[in-house]
């Protein structure tokens, strides 16, 4: 018999809502009820005899936190339980992470030197405080970027580093030991205002809880039952925090997307030498791994994971008899090396920057050659190309010649060389470059050359082969997986050459060590080397992002020592999809095999597993040398939802399937979108709505263009009878949103851009930084904030001896000043311990002087009383509260309020958002602009190579913003965009080619415009 409270949810929500002991994973997709399911659940935990208050829920977003009590206040008050106060002890508590550490802190302030009254620092006074801390410590700011050392900080953080940790693993590396240095009188800065920034909040509650096992254990006594949203997006520092809490108890609910990765296989090697089954091994364990250049023996197994697969698998066979099965994104070891790879024919596809692709053939060995090459990099060389992907490989050069022709006239990519052939005849076309570059101007070849890509199962992330560097025109980082091996420990190496003088100055800015290549060469050097392999991804990323336009070369060198060059022990990451015949892997002992045969199999409701292995990161399946595909290279840890049943040993698993929100149109196509993510636990959305329109894609000439196609259709919307709240844009970076507002202005088309955050206008930053300032005098990032707010000629000398309490120094004119401006602060404080909030902030208006300040008439100053205004009405939502408490609690949501809370409800105006800011959101009718390839999905460098993780984070993205529409869905791209000032052709999303054509109607947008690159199935 169905409870009556819970007679609302589908079985799996019931079921979920019903677990009450013990811990419980919930996977909900987009859409399918996690919130009611949630709120049901702390209902029938209330209904079964737990007081309200032994309840913690958690979630990312204040707008979502608010959400979640109201729900539950509306349920619990509908069945009959009193909880009191809106903000008393008596109900659950339901904050993010940070108003948890806000709330647990002020109560235990002292042991960190502070008082209950310490501030709490912005994105903006942090930063100047991060300035102050470079400038002090004589360091160049353009050198060392405050910014740049504040996120190394901020992620050590977030990974529960302490300073003092810091500085034990510096060692003597340069830039390391800056960050130190920095991060200590950072410190310094924050206790001298007995302040702490957003990190410290949860950081410094995770050292309390650590360190004080009695306050503890007062926590895990008081909440008996925690809830964590979004459990997928928790990083080191929360996820340890959420443990903490969940104590012996363990009755830890945490629910997620965990829409990522996984890698089967059969036989393990393990280090005592038995062969162990996949499905056996548990975290723990001792695998046998390879450590660099043949040197194999044990390492211990970090993760193991498994998932329900459907779909296809790539079997490798191999000479002598091994046979590896994997999904086909999983990343092997494998390539062709001369001297080992027998003789094959190849058809490839080759790229060139601003020309595009071509098709030709080649093979392993050629004749000729003053130095020995494998044949499709001496073409790549030849043609002075980028990237070459192989198509196939055939015993005979007529089987490659058929399919390359067959190729070119399918796909409409010419065979002709990039560059004029030179030779004894000089009359033909291909000895005309000025032809040849006419020639390829005609075909669309970028277009076609990602379909014949897709169609092979080949990855644009992964070539076959890449350029050598090239200056500032072509650069690459080489990574090398256990490319440094000295005695036992594991090192991982990384690399990057030129000769050009502003690549040595851009790393030596950076922080890094640049020697010469040779003693007497102009060219330069920058390599180092790691035990932890994540560092070198932390370096990547820091190059990548200063450079723009990198490569990232990935190998992974465990072949034994040749007495050759070290290179012959390398071999690439390569996905299993982009494994050939006659390839070589590794096998157990760091020797090469080579590959036989590839083939697909078709597989439905298969389990697939993966391993995490410690510091060496592969293991020996079925005799064969794999890598495991799993890091946090990101602040988020996708790991914590796929461990929760490793770290919570009898812990139930249920999925939420059933999609409440959007059409089964719009679902089949998320579906289709990430079933392609590899870390990721199964699930499909379903749902009972109807099907639903197609989706509308919009092809646009420019940005222009777009947007008002975008518009012209949001008019009809509007005109039609839809409520424009009932309607969002939604982008993938902000500056796009500048030609949407253009266009939506002449248009006449209300809209709100989800932008500055109400807390961070400049008027209520001065309210709130004088109360601060009044409850703690020694925040001397409020007083520099107010101390001239309004102009009471107080300077920065006076401001300097007033802090160093040396105020008889002054003029007696500045003396009064200064007395005067105390007087004010101590007048605000007794105010703030006796008054409601909202006459609290009436009083410092006025008595401050800045709402007679604001009285100009002018439409500035109208608009910034206008929002003094807004803010005495924000604060009545406070005043059921003692005085000293509302105000600790205003300060409080005002230091943690996100953008979601600007998104006012009852605004008629389309709504325009980033897709990041859209999470949580639902709309009648959603626009997803920019579908264009390095705009959506974003990369940070143009034509680079993106990580695995970033790329599946953007599919993520994608999902999430489709799955934002309940029942119509556009999505739109322009041909050419200018960005930063330069016009750019760009093609499609590669996100549209995985959309069927029978879900899609294609529309022209800007009619003035033929698209320059359309999509065709």
């Amino acid at each position: 018999m169905v409870m009556p409270h819970l007679k609302h949810l589908n079985d799996k929500q019931r079921e979920a809502a019903l677990h009450k002991d013990g811990p419980l994973l919930i996977i909900a997709g987009a859409g399918t009820g996690k919130t009611s399911t949630l709120t049901h659940r702390i209902l029938n935990l209330v209904k079964e005899g737990v007081a309200p208050n032994e309840i913690l829920a958690i979630t990312f977003t204040n707008k979502a936190a608010k959400e979640m009590l109201e729900r539950v206040d509306v349920l619990l008050a509908k069945h009959g339980f009193d909880i009191g106060m809106r903000y008393g002890d008596t109900r659950p508590f339901i904050g993010t992470f940070h108003s948890l550490g806000v709330y647990i802190l002020r109560a235990h302030a002292n042991i960190f030197g502070l008082t209950k009254h310490f501030a709490i620092l912005d994105k903006n006074s942090a930063g100047s405080l991060m300035k102050e801390a470079v400038k002090e410590q004589g360091l160049d700011s353009k050198q060392f970027s405050p910014d740049r050392i504040a996120h190394v900080i901020s992620r050590q953080k977030g990974n529960l580093v302490t300073l003092d940790e810091y500085k034990k693993d510096v060692g003597n590396a340069y830039f390391p030991m800056i960050v130190a240095a920095v991060w200590e009188r950072y410190e310094r800065f924050l206790a001298r205002e007995k302040a702490l920034d957003f990190d410290d909040l949860i950081l410094k509650t995770v050292i309390l809880l650590r360190t004080h096992p009695e306050i503890r254990a007062e926590y895990q006594k008081r909440w008996k039952y925690v809830h964590i949203d979004e459990y997928q997006d928790t990083n080191g520092v929360q996820y340890e925090l959420a443990r903490l809490l969940a104590g012996e108890g363990k009755n830890i609910c945490v629910v997620g997307d965990g829409d990522q990765c996984i890698v089967s296989g059969t036989k393990i090697a393990m280090e005592d030498g038995a062969l162990k089954p996949i499905e056996k091994i548990q975290r723990g364990d001792m695998v046998y791994s390879n450590h660099g250049s043949g040197d194999c023996r044990g390492s211990r197994v970090t993760d193991v994971f498994k998932k329900k697969y459907s779909g296809n698998l790539v079997r490798i066979s191999l000479e002598k008899g091994q046979e590896v099965v994997s999904t086909p994104e999983h990343i092997h070891f494998a390539g062709y090396l001369l001297g080992v790879a027998p003789q094959y024919h190849f058809t490839y596809l080759m790229w060139k920057q601003n020309v595009g692709f071509r098709i030709g053939v080649s093979q392993v060995y050629t004749k000729g050659q003053k130095k020995p090459v494998v044949g499709f990099a001496q073409r790549v060389n030849q043609e002075r190309a980028d990237k070459l992907w192989i198509i196939s490989a055939h015993k005979n050069s007529n089987e490659a010649r058929i399919l390359e022709y067959e190729l070119s006239l399918k796909y409409r990519i010419p065979t002709l060389p990039f560059v004029a052939r030179k030779g004894a005849s000089t009359g033909g076309y291909v000895h005309d470059q000025k032809v040849l570059e006419m020639i390829f101007s005609k075909f669309d070849t970028e277009k076609t050359g990602k379909e014949l890509l897709l169609a092979y199962g080949l990855s644009e992330n992964h070539p076959h082969h890449l350029s050598q560097s090239r200056n500032s025109s072509r650069r690459n980082i080489t990574v090398t997986l256990c490319g440094d091996h000295r005695g036992k420990t594991t090192m991982h190496r990384i690399a990057m050459v030129g000769n050009d003088e502003q690549g040595r100055e851009m790393l030596s800015s950076l922080g890094f060590s640049v020697r010469p290549a040779k003693k007497t060469s102009l060219s330069w050097r920058f390599e180092t080397a790691r035990a932890n392999y994540e560092e070198l991804v932390a370096i990547t990323s820091i190059i990548q992002k200063a450079f723009g336009n990198i490569n990232v070369i990935l190998n992974a060198r465990l072949g034994k020592q040749s007495g050759k060059t070290m290179e012959r022990n390398s071999l690439p990451f390569l996905p299993a999809a982009s494994v050939l015949p006659g390839m070589s892997m590794f096998d157990k002992s760091g020797n090469y095999i080579t590959v036989q045969k590839v083939e697909y199999i078709n597989v439905r409701n298969t389990t697939v597993y993966d391993l995490n292995i410690e510091h060496t990161h592969n293991f020996i399946a079925n005799g064969i040398a794999t890598h495991n595909s799993i890091y946090s290279w990101r602040g988020a840890n996708l790991q914590n939802i796929l461990n929760f049943e490793q770290d919570y040993a009898g812990s139930k698993t249920i999925f939420l399937e059933e999609n409440y929100r959007s059409t089964q149109t719009i679902l089949a196509v998320a579906n289709d979108i990430i079933k392609k993510n590899t870390v990721r636990k199964g699930k499909k959305l379903y749902t009972k709505n109807i099907e639903g329109d197609k989706i509308s894609l919009i092809e646009n000439y420019n940005e222009g263009g777009e947007a008002r196609a975008v518009g012209e259709r949001i008019k009809a919307l509007i005109y039609s009878g839809t409520d424009p709240e009932d309607i969002a844009v939604l982008y993938r970076a902000n500056f796009q949103s500048r030609a949407l507002e253009e266009a939506f202005l002449l248009m006449g088309i209300p809209y709100q851009v989800l932008g500055t955050r109400f807390f961070e206008r400049k008027e209520v930053k001065d309210i709130l930084s004088f109360i601060r300032a009044a409850l703690n005098p020694e925040s001397l990032s409020d007083i520099k904030r107010i101390i001239d707010v309004p102009p009471r000629g107080i300077g920065k000398a006076t401001l300097v001896k007033m802090f160093a309490k040396d105020e008889g120094a002054l003029s007696p004119a500045a003396q009064k000043r200064a007395q005067e401006f105390w007087e004010i602060l101590a007048q605000i404080r007794e105010c703030s311990l006796v008054e409601k909030t909202s006459k609290l902030i009436k009083f410092v208006s006025e008595k401050t002087g800045l709402e007679a300040s604001l009285k100009t008439g002018t439409d500035e100053d109208n608009d910034r009383l206008e929002n003094i205004h807004e803010l005495v009405t924000l604060a009545t939502k406070y005043d059921i509260l003692p005085p000293e408490e509302a105000v600790e609690k205003l300060l409080g949501d005002a230091a943690l309020a996100s953008d979601q809370d600007s998104l006012m409800k009852n605004e008629r105006a389309v709504k325009m958002m980033t897709v990041h800011a859209a999470k949580g959101l639902e709309f009648l009718y959603v626009f997803v602009t920019g579908l264009e390839q390095d705009l959506f999905p974003h990369r940070r460098m143009s034509g680079g190579v993106v990580s695995k993780e970033d790329s599946e984070e953007e599919r993520r993205l994608f999902y999430v913003a489709i799955t934002r529409a309940k029942k119509k869905l556009f999505l739109s791209y322009a041909s050419v965009r200018t960005i930063f000032g330069q016009r750019q052709v760009n093609a499609p999303s590669e996100f549209l080619l995985d959309i069927d054509d029978r879900y899609l109607d294609r529309e022209a947008g800007d009619s003035g415009h033929e698209p320059v690159i359309s999509i065709s199935w």
